[in-house]
């Protein structure tokens, strides 16, 4: 008998939940602008971002040439330049006035200057020197052009230094060995192809998750209240049958949601865009799993704080930004002001996106994310705890207004 009564009891309990779960499922579907913001943001974000940063480095950046040897070794260098993949000379300028002008009319992003003496002070085995003017305003843009100005000078110096060498009778071998007797070579292990796109779009994709979550849920509470009797965000009802139930119920709701939204943002978008991908899927799937959770509670526990809707449209513009600073994506946790690194471990996106960028960038096993992926559970048991007590608390305020 009393097998019989908890059956039917975990059966009622189940059904209610389920049909909390069908609700919200039916709030979102009627609701536009959580529509736009779960489906068409979650969705076509990543797609945006992918696109932008599609061609992943910057290549043929245009420079001008301030030339005023006007000799043979020069043009070399000149040919060498045009040569490399990052720079292409676009202005041969008479001076470097000139080039400034069409620097600060945007017609080119750099400037190089080659002094008069340069063919003559190589000829008589002095150091030359090579000037390369670029804005500091735009980092990538200062990184091609000093990257591709050093690899030439150091290229063209070796070669001359071979020459010289040569004619004292060495053999070829010895003179690339007294020419260069150490040799570095860089090899890039996580980003071969050292793109932008592979280095933002990951921290973007799992911050895009959290904050549609914020912003469709918090719609959603916002909505609850303009339309609840007293602005409640549980609607006053004589019969309540659990206020576990009705966070399970909503949760689940936006659980089935964000599993597919989560699905196409971490694995089909890096592979679209031919994001390095080292991910082992099943690993992959294991972390989703306290990542979204962690970001559904979170969610609901602060929406409790939104009394009408454009108030989560403020905190979305006010968060979006400052979580992606102190995530230790763009700048290494290890130089973020403690203060605002410990603030960053109170958002389920700083966990998600280094545990994300270690599985799908580094190859990582789960032993080497283990760190995120427990730290994604605590968040969710702490912000379900939360969420319980907030939803509890509404529940009784509305129970108030009954009597």
């Amino acid at each position: 008998m009393v097998d019989k009564l908890n059956y039917k009891s975990i059966k009622k309990a189940i059904q209610f939940t389920w049909q909390l779960t069908c609700q919200e499922l039916k709030n979102v579907f009627t609701d536009s602008g959580v529509i736009i913001i779960f489906f068409a943001a979650g969705l076509l974000y990543p797609l945006l971002y992918g696109f932008v940063y599609y061609n992943e480095n910057l290549t043929n950046v245009p420079v001008a040439v301030v030339d005023n040897s006007q000799s043979a070794m020069s043009r070399e260098l000149i040919r060498k330049i045009d040569a490399t993949p990052d720079l292409e000379v676009s202005f041969h300028s008479p001076s470097l006035e000139e080039a400034k002008l069409l620097f600060a009319k945007n017609k080119v992003k750099g400037i190089i200057f080659i002094p008069s003496s340069f063919s003559k002070d190589i000829q008589t085995g002095i150091q030359t020197n090579i000037s390369a003017y670029a804005s500091m305003a735009s980092m990538l843009y200062y990184r091609a052009m000093y990257a591709a100005v050093n690899y030439v000078c150091l290229d063209m110096g070796q070669h001359i230094q071979m020459n010289n060498l040569a004619s004292t009778g060495l053999t070829q071998r010895q003179t690339q060995v007294y020419a260069t007797p150490v040799l570095s070579e860089g090899k890039s292990l996580y980003n071969p192809k050292g793109g932008y796109a592979s280095f933002l779009v990951p921290t973007i994709l799992i911050l895009v998750i959290q904050q549609t979550l914020v912003l469709g849920i918090g719609i959603l509470a916002g909505t609850a209240r303009e339309e609840n009797s007293f602005h409640q965000l549980i609607p006053i009802k004589k019969k309540y049958h659990g206020t576990l139930r009705i966070v399970l119920g909503k949760s689940f709701a936006y659980l089935i949601l964000y599993v597919f939204i989560s699905c196409y943002n971490l694995i089909v978008i890096p592979r679209i865009f031919n994001l390095p991908q080292l991910d082992d899927i099943l690993t992959l799937v294991i972390f989703m799993f306290p990542l979204l959770l962690a970001c559904i509670f979170f969610a609901m526990s602060i929406s409790v704080f939104f009394f009408d809707r454009e108030v989560v449209f403020l905190l979305y513009l006010f968060s979006s930004i400052p979580l992606l600073f102190i995530s230790g994506s763009l700048w290494p946790a290890e130089y973020i002001p403690t203060f605002w690194k410990v603030m960053s471990y109170f958002f389920p996106s700083t966990l998600g996106i280094q545990g994300f960028i270690k599985i799908n960038s580094m190859g990582a096993s789960f032993s080497q994310i283990s760190f995120e992926y427990f730290g994604l559970w605590i968040q969710a048991g702490m912000y379900f705890i939360f969420t319980f007590f907030v939803y509890r608390w509404q529940i009784l305020q509305s129970e108030k207004r009954l009597k």
